[in-house]
């Protein structure tokens, strides 16, 4: 008996707008973007203190 209205609900979902797919993916792509860059920025930072221990 409790899972009529949870059924009820799920279905009654309104659609996504269409613009939605669209911010999805640009907000992916700038995620990745920022991982490699902090990545990188590591790596060089990184082979700069083993430069100045010599």
């Amino acid at each position: 008996m409790a899972l009529s209205p949870l059924i009820a609900l799920l279905q009654d979902q309104a659609a996504p707008p269409p613009d939605a797919s669209m911010v999805k993916i640009i907000s992916g792509v700038l995620a990745v973007v920022l991982v490699v860059i902090i990545v990188l920025r590591r790596k060089g930072a990184k082979k700069k203190e083993d430069e100045d221990d010599f």
